[in-house]
């Protein structure tokens, strides 16, 4: 079989495995950060994320990710409120990531493997999950243009083709407007195993050179260079150290499930064999270095992501390293194989597929499960105005930009109100004598709640104890918001907002956040023996004087 042929056959089989895995999309509403981010799309234009620090930071204060703005306003230009098309377009995205993937493993192994890893990749939970959220676009776009920059760089090496520099070097600088992960792609060049030292140098110069421009224009843009969503200054305390390496060691598990010393035997086993016979050939003890720093380039990205949002499940946080493992695997794999051994390593990579996929399809139906919450009541939502109220569900409630993104953009497009939103029994009193609907997940639909509106009323004065002590320290100054509650150690925190929703929060922490000026919210202590005690009323007031608040 041709090359040609062979990339038109290995790019249908992507494409249909792709959709096999995650046709279920397909009918996906709205969901998480959707309507926040064609919100933005909608009211600003792309010149002004790229330009505007004050534009920019109305949609994120913690990354610089206008690609992901810019390719769901060219779906919502193509097919205006159609979620199917955004889906669509997202899994193509996929099934390219997989191609390019497929495409870059030919450089240096056989057909066989270079598909193994390909199919392996898109057997991933980080894989799937990505294709349940619109809102983690820019990882598979970020993925796809980092792989063809790898794969132009390569080409260079092998021919001196000019243009193809230039395009490698144009993706990998349209690959850091995507996600900040695939950044430090420059120092990744430098380890891979083509050519000599000084050409991959020389060859390097220009992203390098792109590297510097998005560093200047990454500290133009935000008020942290570092980005992520905790102050950068706790990166080299003890305490989150050690949070970093618990928080890596349990990405085997994430990935791969009560599989996982077997992913991890065979991940070493391959590598450690690997780097014996490349330094047999070589003479040079330089590859295991090399390995370590492929692995710390990979790696510390994820960092900041550990004290907040926090990384529990393979989610979109791991798909980057998802490919790396994927490719790596079915590279050490087809560097090692011959005709005896060959049978062999692709049944093992076929083992670890199925392996992973086992683990992937049930995780993925409980997200897919909280996809259907959003879209139910998105639905609802958008088909409902001011005359009912509406309860969100658990789902809903920390993530309210949803609702409330959701709720401006139909009163922009169309002029029309929304149902009431209730997000605590606190706030009963604005559904007044509206019917009060909430999610029934039993039925995945919603339902009439305002039968109990009043029983619910009775619970919320039964449990109140109105006057037990309670301390609220709160500041908000460049987009970081600082917080100290108490006197309690025991019990639970959380932010209740009309505009905000239910955030549980630790009774000491920092985040990067955006928040709206004026928002209303009140700060809910839950004591372990069931009672609960709300603090006074305040008010969003953006780089505005401190909230420091006693009840005795």
């Amino acid at each position: 079989m041709s090359k040609p042929l062979q990339m038109l056959t290995a790019a249908a089989f992507l494409l249909l495995l792709t959709i096999l895995l995650n046709a279920g999309v397909l009918s996906a509403g709205w969901r998480w950060d959707d309507p926040s981010i064609l919100l933005h799309a909608h009211q600003f234009s792309i010149v002004q994320d790229v330009l505007d620090p004050a534009v920019w930071q109305q949609f994120s204060p913690a990354n610089l990710t206008p690609l992901l703005i810019l390719s769901l306003e060219v779906d919502l230009i193509l097919a205006g409120l159609s979620p199917w098309f955004f889906y669509l377009h997202q899994l193509l995205l996929l099934a390219a990531a997989a191609l390019m993937l497929f495409t870059l493993l030919r450089l240096w192994c056989d057909t066989r493997f270079a598909l193994a890893g390909a199919v392996l990749f898109l057997c991933g939970l980080p894989v799937m999950t990505v294709a349940e959220q619109l809102m983690t676009r820019h990882y598979a776009e970020g993925l796809v243009l980092t792989l063809l920059s790898i794969y132009g760089f390569v080409r260079y090496l092998r021919t001196n083709s000019i243009a193809v520099l230039l395009l490698a070097v144009l993706a990998y600088a349209l690959a850091v407007t995507a996600k900040e992960v695939y950044v430090p792609l420059p120092a990744l060049l430098l380890c891979l195993p083509e050519s000599g030292w000084r050409k991959r140098i020389r060859a390097s110069a220009p992203f390098f050179g792109v590297l510097l421009v998005y560093a200047l224009w990454r500290s133009w843009m935000l008020p942290s260079v570092t980005g992520g969503y905790v102050d950068s200054a706790s990166y080299f305390s003890a305490a989150f150290i050690q949070q970093v390496m618990a928080t890596f060691l349990s990405f085997p598990r994430l990935l791969s499930g009560a599989a996982w010393p077997l992913w991890v035997a065979l991940y070493l086993g391959l590598l450690g064999f690997y780097l014996w016979k490349k330094r047999t050939a070589t003479s040079q003890p330089v590859w295991p270095l090399f390995s370590l720093l492929v692995a710390a380039l990979v790696l510390l990205p994820l960092a900041p992501l550990v004290q907040a949002p926090g990384i529990a499940q393979a989610d979109r946080y791991l798909f980057a390293m998802w490919a790396a493992l994927s490719f790596s695997m079915a590279f050490f794999a087809g560097r090692l194989a011959d005709r005896r051994s060959s049978p062999w390593l692709l049944a093992g990579l076929g083992v670890l597929a199925v392996v992973s996929l086992m683990h992937a399809l049930p995780a993925r139906q409980a997200m897919a499960s909280v996809g259907q919450s959003f879209d139910v009541q998105g639905e609802f939502v958008w088909q409902n105005n001011d005359s009912v109220a509406y309860q969100p569900s658990a789902e809903v409630l920390p993530a309210l930009w949803f609702v409330s993104g959701l709720t401006e953009l139909k009163s922009r497009i169309s002029g029309e109100s929304s149902p009431v939103v209730v997000v605590d029994d606190i706030y009963l009193t604005l559904a007044g004598n509206k019917p009060l609907f909430a999610y029934d997940a039993q039925c995945q639909c919603m339902q009439d709640e305002s039968a109990s509106a009043d029983v619910r009323r009775q619970q919320l004065l039964a449990s109140l104890r109105p006057m037990a002590p309670l301390r609220v320290q709160f500041e908000y100054q460049q987009r970081t918001v600082s917080w100290q509650f108490g006197p309690y150690t025991d019990g639970s925190y959380q932010l209740v907002s009309g505009q905000i929703g239910v955030i549980p929060a630790p009774p000491v922490g920092q985040m990067r956040a955006l928040l709206a000026e004026g928002a209303e919210f009140y700060v809910r202590y839950q004591s372990p023996e069931g009672w609960q005690s709300y603090s006074d009323r305040f008010l969003i007031n953006h780089d505005g004087p401190a909230i420091d608040w006693v009840r005795e």
